[in-house]
């Protein structure tokens, strides 16, 4: 149990720090009028509306540590010495299937955080500039305070989303090696597997409440912070 906790929270933080630093910068950059931004905010959106269990199954095959697409391009370009087996090896598995996660959801944290930037107003950003302000002061001061609801919004959904975490996990992986993987679903899975439904289901009581008071606590730590447009 102690593995599947420890698991549960890394891919909870690992997935939600990444999630959101990618679907802030990828939104920062497609907040302008460009001639390719709405074909682009189809492309990095487009990962969400796939079935975890396809990306999983696809992804086995891209890091199969001999046949696989992306130790193939490694190798290709002259990394021959730098082979991870990306699912299999107990010290990285459970990264690997972070990045499959982070690349998944980036686009859809991308849109929410996209919609918050377009309702602020264009007011603040000419006062900023007439008074001689850097992109990054603008951001700092302007873009980051207003978004703090939307950024609140894409937290808790992100922590939500990972301490539930089981298809991408089980079309992967299924757990292993061994137990590397194995989180808190998989682990209530697996009791109900064996009949040990009691078990079973004090482990889902103990993880709705672990997800309840978590994103409580997370929402109103940062609710705090919101400006109101």
């Amino acid at each position: 149990m102690s593995i599947a906790f420890k698991n549960t929270f890394l891919f909870t933080i690992v997935t939600t720090v990444g999630k959101v630093s990618i679907g802030m910068l990828l939104a920062v950059l497609l907040n302008r009028k460009l001639k390719t931004t709405n074909y682009l905010r189809t492309v990095f959106y487009l990962p969400a509306v796939v079935n975890s269990i396809a990306v999983g199954i696809v992804f086995t095959s891209l890091m199969h540590p001999s046949k696989g697409l992306i130790n193939t391009a490694l190798r290709t370009i002259g990394f021959t010495g730098f082979q991870p087996k990306w699912l299999t090896d107990t010290s990285i598995a459970m990264l690997s299937i972070c990045f499959i996660e982070i690349w998944k959801w980036s686009g859809y944290t991308m849109m929410i955080l996209l919609a918050g930037m377009q309702n602020i107003s264009k007011d603040y950003y000419e006062a900023a500039i007439m008074d001689g302000a850097t992109k990054w002061q603008q951001f700092k001061k302007i873009t980051f305070p207003l978004l703090m609801a939307s950024i609140n919004n894409v937290v808790v959904l992100s922590i939500i989303g990972g301490l539930k975490v089981f298809d991408i996990v089980v079309a992967t992986t299924g757990g292993g090696p061994g137990y590397a993987t194995e989180v808190f679903n998989t682990m209530i899975y697996n009791s109900y597997s064996y009949q040990k439904y009691g078990e079973a289901t004090a482990g889902t009581t103990l993880l709705a409440g672990m997800i309840l008071i978590i994103t409580l606590c997370t929402y109103r730590t940062i609710a705090k912070n919101e400006v109101e447009l």
